[in-house]
């Protein structure tokens, strides 16, 4: 009974947790807007993606989906470039069955491959919710149009905004969830014990540099793969607002830096990793 009492307070404040930390993260990156003026930029899914590992799917899942409300409600609605029910309909379901999936995937596999496929499939499948609600609910609620601030792009498909959300999504957060989470939990390991009450602390290493440089390989080639298909969709020259600065990037570079990014992962992540005892089985799987 005290066992079950201590777990469920601990995915209570895990949870808590993660969604303050997701909110003060997403409000202070929001002035980077997406090249459709809807929705940002979001380094900030480091933070359910490590709880994901950590504390467990449930308790990333829903932090995930009230941080991401929460930061929605007090940055992107007042600036006119989201809506209360794109809030709940696209980013905090999006981001709840995203962040379940990772840490699920992890669950099932518990090591770096588990990590990066689940980071992946999570990803990619929490923002593409994310975008169908957000295109659906604007089809029914709002013409997408309406508060988008570039000229001619009202013509696109709703099929278009929704590969278009996605690919700029996931290939823009996928480099700092792989790059990140990794030393974040290393350095938090001192503190497993209050993390990961009843659960054993993961161990994100992968010492096969085959595997490694495989998997970064596909993904980077994935990457620009959604570049390409995002520019015959009819979004070549389209910036990326930057409203603090008054100024914009293109939203191509996001792109080739996630792939450039991933790419050097994959060469220098079995020589960063911790240096630790390496049985004669494992050199020489490696």
């Amino acid at each position: 009974m005290v066992l079950r009492s201590k777990s469920k307070s601990s995915l209570v404040s895990s949870a808590a947790i993660c969604a303050a930390l997701y909110a003060i993260v997403n409000i202070a990156t929001s002035f980077i807007q997406t090249p459709f003026g809807i929705g940002e930029f979001r380094p900030g899914v480091v933070i359910p993606a490590f709880f994901a590992i950590t504390a467990g799917p449930l308790p990333a899942a829903l932090g995930a989906a009230i941080g991401s409300f929460i930061g929605d409600m007090l940055s992107l609605v007042p600036a006119g470039k989201s809506t209360f029910i794109w809030a709940i309909g696209g980013g905090g379901i999006g981001n709840f069955f995203g962040f379940l999936a990772l840490g699920w995937v992890y669950e099932k596999m518990k090591s770096w491959r588990g990590f990066a496929l689940g980071t992946t499939a999570g990803l990619f499948l929490g923002n593409l919710i994310a975008a169908i609600g957000v295109v659906f609910l604007g089809m029914l609620f709002l013409p997408l149009s309406a508060i988008n601030p570039f000229p001619g792009m009202s013509n696109i498909t709703a099929g278009g905004w929704v590969i278009g959300l996605l690919l700029f999504w996931f290939g823009t957060m996928f480099p700092f969830v792989i790059i990140l989470v990794p030393p974040i939990v290393r350095l938090m390991k001192p503190y497993a014990s209050s993390l990961s009450i009843g659960r054993q602390y993961p161990e994100l290493e992968e010492r096969n540099k085959k595997v490694v440089w495989g998997w970064s390989i596909l993904v980077a080639i994935l990457v620009l793969a959604g570049l390409a298909v995002a520019l015959i969709s009819g979004l070549s020259g389209v910036k990326t607002v930057v409203s603090v600065f008054g100024g914009s990037v293109n939203w191509e570079i996001l792109f080739i830096i996630s792939a450039i990014a991933v790419l050097v992962i994959g060469a220098f992540l079995p020589q960063i990793s911790p240096r630790t005892k390496v049985s004669p089985e494992q050199k020489a799987s490696a």
